[in-house]
């Protein structure tokens, strides 16, 4: 196809600064967050003379979740909102071992040694069990179909517009600055800020509250708390952006409905014709 190497990488740097610089606010908020994660996590960190497998199993994921929250804000600031999804869903599973091993200790163990592989379902009946309710697991299969190569979530990146001839599609290699491109990246943001929220708020409050001086915490905590007004703010900033006199989001969410709507009607005209 002849495309020039440096030509694409010049593209890729030029649209990773124009996010960069349109989402300033995504880009501050998500700093905040993660800093006060990696307060919260300070007490993993101090040594211990015997081998504290829980100990070693949190501040394990621990890690894990911050890279994959600067991974997945990266790739969403090269503009490609589906290659995210993946993080996203790694970063939901994260949460919900680090809330069964905050709870059960000898599954850390099991983890650690045995080299387990807890699946997210039956981690999530375990926590239902023992009166957890995470929430985040709502998300879970969301983003399990679209980071899957399945063809209804591998249509980001194609652009359609109905012209005289019929349906005329453009496939964007890389990233893109189109309306709908952008209207994810910052959709996926939201997300991200959500999931993180909850960790903080629930199991590394917890653990933080257990482990910390008691006015290191209250400090802690106000600060957390002043998060959920701002990441509601973002959410309502972004939902009312507009476009042509309509709301950003219904025009989006408009287009992805009907694009898939016509996929299933053609897979449907297909398997009856099958038959």
């Amino acid at each position: 196809m002849g495309y020039d190497y440096k030509e694409i990488e010049e593209f890729g740097s030029e649209t990773y600064e124009w996010y960069k610089g349109m989402l300033l606010k995504e880009r501050l908020l998500l700093g905040n967050i993660l800093e006060l994660f990696l307060e919260a996590v300070k007490p993993l960190e101090e040594s211990s003379k015997d081998t504290d497998y829980r100990k070693l199993a949190l501040l394990t994921l621990a890690t894990r979740l911050f890279n994959d929250s600067e991974g997945a804000s990266c790739v969403l600031l090269r503009g490609l909102p589906t290659q995210a999804h993946m993080i996203i869903r790694n970063i939901i599973e994260c949460i919900m071992l680090f809330r069964l091993f905050l709870n059960k200790a000898k599954l850390a163990k099991r983890w650690i040694t045995g080299l387990a592989e807890f699946q997210p379902g039956d981690v999530n009946d375990k926590l239902l069990g023992m009166g957890v309710n995470a929430r985040e697991y709502a998300f879970y299969g969301i983003f399990s179909h679209e980071g899957h190569a399945n063809f209804l979530a591998s249509i980001a990146n194609v652009q359609e517009e109905e012209v005289e001839e019929g349906m005329r599609r453009t496939f964007h290699f890389g990233s893109s600055r189109l309306p709908s491109t952008v209207f994810f990246v910052q959709h996926n943001f939201l997300d991200l800020f959500f999931l993180l929220h909850l960790l903080l708020i629930e199991p590394l409050s917890e653990y933080y509250y257990k482990h910390s001086d008691a006015d290191m915490y209250m400090a802690w905590a106000g600060k957390v708390d002043r998060l959920t007004p701002q990441i509601v703010a973002l959410a309502a900033e972004t939902s009312m952006k507009r476009i042509e006199g309509k709301p950003e989001i219904d025009k989006q969410i408009m287009e992805q409905i009907e694009k898939r709507m016509r996929l299933w009607k053609f897979k449907k005209i297909l398997s009856d014709n099958s038959d």
